[in-house]
């Protein structure tokens, strides 16, 4: 599937703008988006395995890139999942 960057953001935007508050999208082991209210945003875990989240970053062309194999992936069989911690960021 070729999705571009601006659509999938979109994709992702309107499935967690349905879901509880700090519901994450799960995309690889080590990075998450989340709706801010306006936009979705990726974050990383931190390496420790908590699963806390540790950096914030945009959904651009270049992280979309980056991620284009786990976008694709997602959309086949999206997970989900609740992290109380994105509280803190919004």
């Amino acid at each position: 599937m070729d999705m571009g960057c601006v659509a999938f953001q979109a994709c992702l935007a309107m499935a967690l703008r349905d879901r509880p508050r700090w519901t994450t999208a799960e995309l690889n082991e080590t990075t998450v988006v989340f709706w801010d209210g306006e936009w979705a945003r990726g974050a990383t875990l931190h390496a420790d395995g908590s699963g806390r989240l540790d950096t914030k970053f945009d959904l651009n062309e270049r992280t979309c890139n980056r991620l284009h194999a786990d976008l694709v992936a997602w959309l086949a069989a999206p997970r989900y999942s609740v992290r109380p911690d994105v509280e803190r960021w919004l």
